[in-house]
């Protein structure tokens, strides 16, 4: 079977982690969107116009650092926004990771 190409992917939750700095510099986010827009869009993490982006700001503060659309992981999938949005933010409070700037998607009343 076929595999779907990544960049075509929606509904997900996903984690990127820095070619050079390795798991240590990673992001977690989630998309309603196709892969490939929130990546490249105009909007998107690595979109030169995004002032916002947490992997941007790493790779300017780091000019050695990259990060390589291909090694995305996908952690999770739904169709539906808000289930995605808990999804995240469970990922967010559980895996270690450092480039979020956010520390929820959604509020999680755990303790």
């Amino acid at each position: 079977t076929d595999k779907f190409p990544l960049k075509c992917l929606s509904g997900v939750v996903y984690s990127i982690h820095c070619k050079n700095c390795g798991p240590s510099q990673a992001y977690i986010g989630k998309t309603k969107n196709t892969l490939y827009e929130r990546f490249y869009g105009s909007n998107g993490h690595l979109h030169p116009s995004s002032a916002k982006s947490a992997l941007l700001r790493h790779m300017d503060t780091n000019p050695l650092c990259e990060f390589e659309f291909d090694t995305i992981k996908i952690l999770d999938k739904c169709e539906q926004d808000l289930k995605l949005r808990y999804m995240e933010s469970i990922y967010l409070k559980f895996e270690k990771q450092s480039l979020n700037t956010q520390e929820w998607s959604i509020p999680l009343n755990i303790m």
